[in-house]
């Protein structure tokens, strides 16, 4: 069903061997007019259309897409035990869709502004393969990320896990991307 693991840089991984749900997300974003919109520049540092999901979606693939985040969350707390915070969704996550040329071109993490500061992890599914460029890079870990389609990755929200997107110059390039929620104690308790 999956593939992945976790290594010392908190850059977690999971493969999906059944890619149907990405086929299922895309035709979402596909046929979603009312969330599309263009993806926010900052300042003209990325390109893109994305669709809004929210999480009270009833679709029947944003509802199997959050089960794989909460199963991916469940495997990243196994491997990081000491991360037994209480997280959720607190905001939508979005689909991107970047053409050929567009991207996020700047070095950059999650937690840039002030209601940002209850995001704990980002995830970040590859809809599709991309071959010519595309990759995912985090400029302290000295990693990058190949996109394969069906491959989720979580890591922190925070400045030691700055990152960015290589452009492809020819190809077309897709992902489900959002961040997990640090819970409100008093969210919990009622």
């Amino acid at each position: 069903m999956f593939s992945g693991g976790a290594t010392e840089d908190f850059i977690f991984t999971l493969q999906l061997d059944d890619t149907s749900l990405c086929d299922n997300l895309m035709s979402y974003y596909h046929i979603n007019e009312e969330y599309k919109h263009k993806g926010i520049s900052n300042g003209g540092n990325k390109t893109s259309t994305d669709v809004a999901v929210y999480p009270n979606s009833i679709d029947p693939a944003v509802k199997q897409y959050y089960e794989l985040l909460t199963y991916a969350l469940e495997k990243y707390k196994e491997k990081y035990k000491h991360f037994s915070f209480p997280l959720g969704y607190g905001e939508p996550f979005n689909i991107q869709h970047y053409e050929p040329g567009e991207g996020f071109f700047n070095w950059h993490c999650e937690r840039g502004m002030h209601q940002t500061h209850q995001r704990a992890l980002v995830f970040m599914t590859y809809l599709n393969d991309v071959t010519d460029g595309g990759e995912t890079q985090w400029i302290y870990q000295g990693k990058e990320m190949k996109p394969k389609k069906g491959l989720t990755v979580l890591w922190p929200t925070d400045f030691t896990h700055t990152h960015r997107g290589v452009v492809s110059p020819t190809q077309p390039k897709t992902i489900a991307t959002g961040w997990y929620n640090y819970l409100d104690v008093r969210a919990i308790a009622e």
